[in-house]
Protein backbone atom coordinates (compact mmCIF):
# COMPACT_ATOMS: atom_id res chain seq x y z
CA UNK A 1 0.00 0.00 0.00
CA UNK A 2 1.23 3.27 -1.10
CA UNK A 3 1.52 5.86 1.87
CA UNK A 4 -0.04 9.11 1.12
CA UNK A 5 1.45 12.43 3.23
CA UNK A 6 -0.42 15.44 3.05
CA UNK A 7 -0.84 18.96 4.78
CA UNK A 8 -3.75 20.47 5.83
CA UNK A 9 -4.99 23.90 4.53
CA UNK A 10 -3.95 26.27 7.08
CA UNK A 11 -0.24 24.64 7.03
CA UNK A 12 0.04 24.71 3.40
CA UNK A 13 -0.99 28.62 2.91
CA UNK A 14 1.53 29.35 6.11
CA UNK A 15 4.16 27.63 3.66
CA UNK A 16 2.88 29.91 0.96
CA UNK A 17 2.83 32.91 2.92
CA UNK A 18 6.51 32.42 3.59
CA UNK A 19 7.79 31.41 0.40
CA UNK A 20 6.26 34.83 -1.20
CA UNK A 21 7.76 37.15 2.01
CA UNK A 22 11.24 35.55 1.43
CA UNK A 23 11.05 35.94 -2.35
CA UNK A 24 9.99 39.64 -1.72
CA UNK A 25 12.57 40.25 0.62
CA UNK A 26 14.80 39.25 -2.25
CA UNK A 27 13.01 41.37 -4.54
CA UNK A 28 13.65 44.44 -2.67
CA UNK A 29 17.27 43.35 -1.55
CA UNK A 30 17.80 42.82 -5.25
CA UNK A 31 16.26 46.03 -6.58
CA UNK A 32 18.14 47.89 -3.72
CA UNK A 33 21.29 46.97 -5.07
CA UNK A 34 20.29 46.96 -8.71
CA UNK A 35 19.40 51.32 -8.11
CA UNK A 36 22.46 51.72 -5.97
CA UNK A 37 24.96 49.87 -7.74
CA UNK A 38 26.13 48.25 -3.91
CA UNK A 39 25.31 45.12 -1.91
CA UNK A 40 22.39 45.34 0.76
CA UNK A 41 24.09 43.95 3.38
CA UNK A 42 27.68 45.78 3.41
CA UNK A 43 28.84 44.14 6.69
CA UNK A 44 28.18 40.82 5.78
CA UNK A 45 30.15 41.38 2.49
CA UNK A 46 33.49 42.76 3.88
CA UNK A 47 33.48 40.22 6.54
CA UNK A 48 32.27 42.82 9.50
CA UNK A 49 35.74 44.96 8.91
CA UNK A 50 33.97 48.42 7.97
CA UNK A 51 37.41 50.58 8.34
CA UNK A 52 38.20 50.42 4.72
CA UNK A 53 35.30 51.29 3.38
CA UNK A 54 34.38 54.37 6.03
CA UNK A 55 38.30 55.88 5.46
CA UNK A 56 37.43 55.54 1.28
CA UNK A 57 33.51 57.27 1.88
CA UNK A 58 34.89 59.99 4.26
CA UNK A 59 37.74 60.92 1.78
CA UNK A 60 34.97 60.79 -1.43
CA UNK A 61 32.97 63.02 1.06
CA UNK A 62 35.86 65.89 1.48
CA UNK A 63 36.69 65.50 -2.41
CA UNK A 64 33.04 66.03 -3.04
CA UNK A 65 33.47 69.48 -0.62
CA UNK A 66 36.49 70.45 -2.15
CA UNK A 67 35.40 70.22 -5.87
CA UNK A 68 32.05 72.47 -5.22
CA UNK A 69 35.02 74.92 -3.07
CA UNK A 70 36.87 75.13 -6.72
CA UNK A 71 33.92 75.12 -8.76
CA UNK A 72 33.14 78.04 -6.66
CA UNK A 73 35.74 79.82 -7.23
CA UNK A 74 36.68 79.35 -10.78
CA UNK A 75 33.13 81.46 -11.22
CA UNK A 76 34.73 83.79 -9.09
CA UNK A 77 38.07 84.34 -10.60
CA UNK A 78 35.99 83.70 -14.14
CA UNK A 79 33.91 86.64 -13.23
CA UNK A 80 36.89 89.00 -11.79
CA UNK A 81 38.84 88.38 -14.53
CA UNK A 82 36.30 89.34 -17.38
CA UNK A 83 35.60 92.61 -15.54
CA UNK A 84 39.19 93.23 -15.52
CA UNK A 85 39.96 92.46 -18.86
CA UNK A 86 36.80 95.24 -19.54
CA UNK A 87 38.97 97.40 -17.44
CA UNK A 88 42.00 97.00 -18.89
CA UNK A 89 40.89 97.80 -21.93
CA UNK A 90 39.67 101.04 -21.21
CA UNK A 91 42.56 101.82 -19.60
CA UNK A 92 44.95 100.43 -22.02
CA UNK A 93 43.25 102.66 -24.70
CA UNK A 94 42.91 105.27 -22.85
CA UNK A 95 46.24 106.38 -20.76
CA UNK A 96 48.32 107.20 -24.42
CA UNK A 97 45.26 108.94 -25.71
CA UNK A 98 45.40 111.25 -22.95
CA UNK A 99 49.00 112.24 -23.01
CA UNK A 100 48.45 113.01 -26.59
CA UNK A 101 44.78 114.40 -27.07
CA UNK A 102 45.71 117.72 -25.49
CA UNK A 103 47.99 118.70 -27.97
CA UNK A 104 45.39 118.13 -31.03
CA UNK A 105 42.19 118.43 -30.21
CA UNK A 106 40.55 122.02 -29.76
CA UNK A 107 38.45 123.18 -26.50
CA UNK A 108 35.31 121.88 -28.00
CA UNK A 109 36.48 118.40 -28.90
CA UNK A 110 38.21 118.01 -25.60
CA UNK A 111 35.87 118.90 -23.06
CA UNK A 112 33.51 116.25 -25.50
CA UNK A 113 36.45 113.83 -24.91
CA UNK A 114 36.16 114.63 -21.06
CA UNK A 115 32.38 113.66 -21.20
CA UNK A 116 33.05 110.91 -23.33
CA UNK A 117 35.67 109.47 -20.82
CA UNK A 118 33.02 110.56 -17.23
CA UNK A 119 30.82 108.05 -19.03
CA UNK A 120 33.58 105.42 -19.19
CA UNK A 121 34.39 106.16 -15.43
CA UNK A 122 30.60 105.29 -14.66
CA UNK A 123 30.87 101.91 -16.90
CA UNK A 124 34.22 101.23 -14.82
CA UNK A 125 31.81 101.97 -11.36
CA UNK A 126 29.32 99.62 -12.26
CA UNK A 127 31.54 96.77 -13.89
CA UNK A 128 33.56 96.81 -10.16
CA UNK A 129 29.93 96.13 -8.85
CA UNK A 130 29.13 93.52 -10.87
CA UNK A 131 27.84 89.93 -8.95
CA UNK A 132 28.46 86.62 -9.70
CA UNK A 133 25.94 83.71 -8.13
CA UNK A 134 24.43 86.20 -6.05
CA UNK A 135 27.90 87.64 -4.68
CA UNK A 136 29.50 91.12 -5.08
CA UNK A 137 33.07 90.41 -6.75
CA UNK A 138 34.91 93.29 -5.81
CA UNK A 139 33.50 93.70 -2.03
CA UNK A 140 36.50 92.14 -0.60
CA UNK A 141 34.59 89.22 2.16
CA UNK A 142 31.58 91.33 2.27
CA UNK A 143 30.39 89.82 -0.31
CA UNK A 144 26.48 90.77 -0.14
CA UNK A 145 26.15 94.36 -0.92
CA UNK A 146 28.36 96.75 -3.98
CA UNK A 147 31.71 97.66 -3.33
CA UNK A 148 30.79 100.91 -4.35
CA UNK A 149 28.82 103.76 -3.65
CA UNK A 150 26.82 105.55 -6.46
CA UNK A 151 28.72 108.48 -8.97
CA UNK A 152 26.78 110.91 -7.29
CA UNK A 153 28.34 110.10 -4.16
CA UNK A 154 32.14 109.96 -5.43
CA UNK A 155 31.45 113.08 -7.63
CA UNK A 156 30.51 115.28 -3.69
CA UNK A 157 33.48 113.63 -2.41
CA UNK A 158 36.25 114.76 -5.11
CA UNK A 159 34.68 118.36 -5.32
CA UNK A 160 35.07 118.27 -1.24
CA UNK A 161 38.37 116.93 -1.70
CA UNK A 162 39.73 119.10 -4.66
CA UNK A 163 38.00 122.48 -3.05
CA UNK A 164 40.48 125.19 -3.10
CA UNK A 165 42.67 123.76 -5.66
CA UNK A 166 43.36 125.64 -9.10
CA UNK A 167 45.56 124.36 -10.73
CA UNK A 168 46.27 121.25 -12.49
CA UNK A 169 48.69 119.48 -10.77
CA UNK A 170 46.93 120.68 -7.59
CA UNK A 171 44.02 119.09 -8.54
CA UNK A 172 45.69 115.74 -9.52
CA UNK A 173 47.57 115.83 -6.08
CA UNK A 174 44.16 116.20 -4.08
CA UNK A 175 42.97 113.80 -6.00
CA UNK A 176 45.83 111.34 -5.17
CA UNK A 177 46.00 112.06 -1.80
CA UNK A 178 42.05 111.70 -1.62
CA UNK A 179 42.34 107.87 -2.97
CA UNK A 180 45.47 106.80 -0.99
CA UNK A 181 44.38 108.12 2.17
CA UNK A 182 44.21 104.99 4.82
CA UNK A 183 40.93 104.09 6.83
CA UNK A 184 39.18 106.90 9.24
CA UNK A 185 41.05 109.73 7.28
CA UNK A 186 37.87 109.92 5.35
CA UNK A 187 39.37 108.73 2.26
CA UNK A 188 38.37 106.64 -0.70
CA UNK A 189 38.55 103.83 1.69
CA UNK A 190 36.04 105.42 4.14
CA UNK A 191 33.46 107.17 1.83
CA UNK A 192 32.91 105.27 -1.51
CA UNK A 193 34.44 101.88 -0.98
CA UNK A 194 31.41 99.25 1.00
CA UNK A 195 33.48 96.29 0.96
CA UNK A 196 35.73 95.00 3.88
CA UNK A 197 39.46 93.80 2.85
CA UNK A 198 39.78 92.33 6.85
CA UNK A 199 40.53 88.89 6.36
CA UNK A 200 39.68 87.39 2.35
CA UNK A 201 37.53 85.10 0.41
CA UNK A 202 39.48 81.91 0.85
CA UNK A 203 38.49 78.62 -0.78
CA UNK A 204 40.32 75.29 0.33
CA UNK A 205 39.76 73.76 -3.02
CA UNK A 206 41.92 71.00 -2.47
CA UNK A 207 43.23 68.73 0.21
CA UNK A 208 46.72 70.26 -0.03
CA UNK A 209 45.82 73.98 -1.29
CA UNK A 210 43.64 76.88 -0.67
CA UNK A 211 42.90 80.19 -2.81
CA UNK A 212 42.78 83.22 -1.20
CA UNK A 213 41.14 86.42 -3.02
CA UNK A 214 42.15 89.83 -1.82
CA UNK A 215 41.90 91.64 -5.07
CA UNK A 216 38.89 94.31 -4.43
CA UNK A 217 37.97 97.53 -5.40
CA UNK A 218 39.69 98.74 -2.66
CA UNK A 219 42.98 97.50 -3.56
CA UNK A 220 45.73 99.38 -4.82
CA UNK A 221 45.64 98.75 -8.80
CA UNK A 222 42.05 99.59 -9.26
CA UNK A 223 42.25 102.62 -7.08
CA UNK A 224 45.00 103.50 -9.36
CA UNK A 225 42.83 103.31 -12.25
CA UNK A 226 39.90 105.02 -10.55
CA UNK A 227 41.90 108.12 -9.95
CA UNK A 228 43.17 108.16 -13.38
CA UNK A 229 39.46 108.18 -14.74
CA UNK A 230 38.19 110.42 -11.71
CA UNK A 231 40.62 113.72 -12.65
CA UNK A 232 39.05 113.56 -16.05
CA UNK A 233 35.11 112.91 -14.56
CA UNK A 234 36.02 115.88 -12.27
CA UNK A 235 36.92 117.76 -15.11
CA UNK A 236 33.80 116.49 -17.04
CA UNK A 237 31.77 117.68 -14.24
CA UNK A 238 33.24 121.20 -13.52
CA UNK A 239 32.29 122.12 -17.62
CA UNK A 240 33.40 125.55 -18.64
CA UNK A 241 34.12 126.61 -15.24
CA UNK A 242 37.31 124.85 -15.53
CA UNK A 243 39.56 126.64 -18.57
CA UNK A 244 41.09 125.40 -21.38
CA UNK A 245 44.88 124.98 -20.06
CA UNK A 246 43.68 123.53 -16.58
CA UNK A 247 41.45 121.08 -18.74
CA UNK A 248 44.81 120.42 -21.17
CA UNK A 249 47.08 119.93 -18.09
CA UNK A 250 44.61 117.68 -16.28
CA UNK A 251 44.41 115.49 -19.31
CA UNK A 252 47.84 114.76 -18.73
CA UNK A 253 48.03 114.00 -15.16
CA UNK A 254 45.58 111.77 -15.74
CA UNK A 255 46.81 110.24 -18.61
CA UNK A 256 50.50 109.62 -17.00
CA UNK A 257 48.74 107.60 -13.97
CA UNK A 258 46.10 105.85 -16.29
CA UNK A 259 49.62 104.26 -18.14
CA UNK A 260 51.08 102.90 -14.66
CA UNK A 261 47.46 101.80 -13.60
CA UNK A 262 47.76 99.71 -16.77
CA UNK A 263 51.28 97.86 -15.11
CA UNK A 264 49.00 97.18 -11.98
CA UNK A 265 46.27 95.53 -13.98
CA UNK A 266 47.76 93.62 -15.80
CA UNK A 267 49.66 91.99 -12.77
CA UNK A 268 46.52 91.62 -11.27
CA UNK A 269 44.93 90.07 -13.98
CA UNK A 270 48.51 87.79 -14.17
CA UNK A 271 47.75 86.77 -10.72
CA UNK A 272 43.87 85.84 -11.21
CA UNK A 273 45.32 83.45 -13.99
CA UNK A 274 47.34 82.01 -11.59
CA UNK A 275 44.48 81.04 -9.65
CA UNK A 276 42.49 80.38 -12.19
CA UNK A 277 45.34 77.92 -13.24
CA UNK A 278 45.83 76.32 -10.16
CA UNK A 279 42.01 75.78 -9.39
CA UNK A 280 42.06 73.80 -12.58
CA UNK A 281 44.60 71.84 -11.55
CA UNK A 282 43.50 70.90 -8.35
CA UNK A 283 40.00 70.06 -10.04
CA UNK A 284 41.80 67.65 -11.83
CA UNK A 285 43.86 66.12 -9.32
CA UNK A 286 40.18 66.12 -7.09
CA UNK A 287 38.64 63.97 -9.74
CA UNK A 288 41.21 62.00 -10.39
CA UNK A 289 41.49 60.82 -6.48
CA UNK A 290 37.66 60.14 -6.81
CA UNK A 291 37.81 58.22 -9.90
CA UNK A 292 40.58 56.00 -8.27
CA UNK A 293 38.32 55.84 -4.64
CA UNK A 294 35.06 55.31 -6.52
CA UNK A 295 36.77 52.26 -8.45
CA UNK A 296 38.38 50.82 -4.79
CA UNK A 297 34.71 51.13 -3.60
CA UNK A 298 33.19 49.17 -5.97
CA UNK A 299 35.43 46.58 -5.93
CA UNK A 300 34.92 46.48 -2.49
CA UNK A 301 30.82 46.75 -2.14
CA UNK A 302 29.72 46.86 -5.80
CA UNK A 303 27.01 44.83 -6.84
CA UNK A 304 27.81 43.35 -10.15
CA UNK A 305 24.83 44.65 -12.23
CA UNK A 306 24.57 41.74 -14.59
CA UNK A 307 25.09 38.93 -12.01
CA UNK A 308 21.97 41.11 -10.27
CA UNK A 309 19.85 41.61 -13.45
CA UNK A 310 19.99 38.22 -13.93
CA UNK A 311 19.24 37.03 -10.21
CA UNK A 312 16.59 39.88 -10.17
CA UNK A 313 14.96 38.21 -13.24
CA UNK A 314 15.05 34.90 -11.54
CA UNK A 315 13.41 36.25 -8.56
CA UNK A 316 10.62 37.71 -10.49
CA UNK A 317 9.89 34.53 -12.27
CA UNK A 318 10.05 32.60 -9.07
CA UNK A 319 7.31 35.20 -7.14
CA UNK A 320 5.18 34.90 -10.78
CA UNK A 321 5.29 31.03 -10.54
CA UNK A 322 4.17 31.07 -6.70
CA UNK A 323 0.97 33.52 -7.48
CA UNK A 324 -0.08 31.23 -10.21
CA UNK A 325 0.12 28.14 -7.51
CA UNK A 326 -1.60 29.95 -4.57
CA UNK A 327 -4.72 31.10 -7.37
CA UNK A 328 -4.97 27.74 -8.66
CA UNK A 329 -4.82 25.94 -5.06
CA UNK A 330 -7.04 28.96 -4.08
CA UNK A 331 -9.65 27.29 -6.89
CA UNK A 332 -9.55 23.92 -6.03
CA UNK A 333 -12.78 22.40 -4.70
CA UNK A 334 -13.51 19.12 -2.85
CA UNK A 335 -14.48 17.35 -5.24
CA UNK A 336 -11.28 18.65 -6.88
CA UNK A 337 -9.50 18.03 -3.63
CA UNK A 338 -10.94 14.24 -3.39
CA UNK A 339 -10.82 13.09 -7.30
Amino acid sequence: MTAFHSIGDLSRSYQLRLGQQGLKARLDRLTQEMMTGDKSDIPKTLGGDLSGISHIESRLKLLTTFQQNASEAQTRLAGMQAALGQIHDVVDDLGPRLLTEPNILDEHDLRARADSINRDFQSMLATLNTTSAGQHLFAGNRTDGPALTGFETILAELNTAVSGATTAAAIANRIDAWFAAPQGAGGFSDTVYRGSDNGSTRFLISPDHRIDSNLSANSVELRDTLKGMAMIAYASEAGPAMDAKTLRDLFSEAGVRLAKATIGLTAARADLGQQQAAVTQAQARNSAETTTLSIARTNMIGADPAETATALEETEAKIQSLYAITVRLSRLSLADYLS
